[in-house]
């Protein structure tokens, strides 16, 4: 899928799209992207919650 939406996105870069359309391509990633993400969180969390974490957070992974 992403595959397709980068190509059809290059199409109408190089056809010289209107910025409306090049717009319409880039909310096409983002919605794409975050449904993804979140069936990533989804999928995750559960695992996630199930470890135990003997550090600081800020300490292991730094200001998020």
């Amino acid at each position: 899928m992403i595959s397709t939406l980068v190509t059809r996105f290059d199409a109408a870069v190089q056809s010289a799209a209107s910025p409306a359309s090049l717009a319409q391509h880039l909310e096409g990633f983002a919605a794409i992207m975050e449904s993804h993400f979140r069936f990533e969180e989804r999928e995750l969390e559960p695992l996630l919650d199930r470890l135990e974490l003997r550090a600081d957070p800020d300490a292991v992974f730094g200001s998020l």
